[in-house]
């Protein structure tokens, strides 16, 4: 009877130590690549910002940057985006001139009525400038670039 418990124990004990095993591999798999992909967006938002600083108009100034990395597509991929919310008393059409022309992989969106704040751009205005009260005769706007079709493998967020 002795015997029987102990084998009892030993296949309860080895299938937990397996299932165990299963479950770090798992997390293993979703997670490694976090901290590189991590880096890599801090090197893009770097040159990002090396990148646009020349290019900003003097009557304006940074209200918060940001980056992220995900998957705000369809499929399995990862994005790196960064960008850089900005005030300015200057127009529209001026504020543009200053920039790069729109792209698929950067661009400049006005936070009050333009069409091409999509969903995106919508989650970073809630979450960075909840509480930001737009004055008249300002004109926030978002300075941003992207760099997409990363493999998703080993990080959660692509997924």
């Amino acid at each position: 009877m002795k015997l029987f418990y102990k084998k009892i124990i030993i296949s309860v004990a080895t299938i937990f130590s397996i299932f165990f095993l299963v479950v770090i591999l798992f997390t293993i798999y979703l997670t490694y690549k976090i901290p590189f992909n991590n880096y890599r967006l801090k090197i893009f938002q770097d040159s990002f910002n090396i990148f646009v600083d020349p290019m900003h108009p003097k009557q304006s100034n940074l209200i918060t940057e940001t980056a992220e990395v995900g998957n705000w597509g369809s499929g399995n991929q990862c994005q790196f985006l960064v960008g850089q919310f900005r005030l300015s008393t200057l127009l529209k059409e001026e504020i543009k001139q200053f920039y790069f022309k729109d792209s698929m992989s950067s661009g400049v969106y006005f936070i009050e009525g333009d069409e091409d704040f999509d969903n995106t751009w919508f989650e970073w205005k809630e979450k960075y400038l909840k509480n930001y009260k737009l004055k008249d005769g300002e004109n926030v706007y978002l300075v941003w670039m992207s760099d997409d079709d990363y493999p998703p493998d080993g990080d959660i967020r692509c997924h």
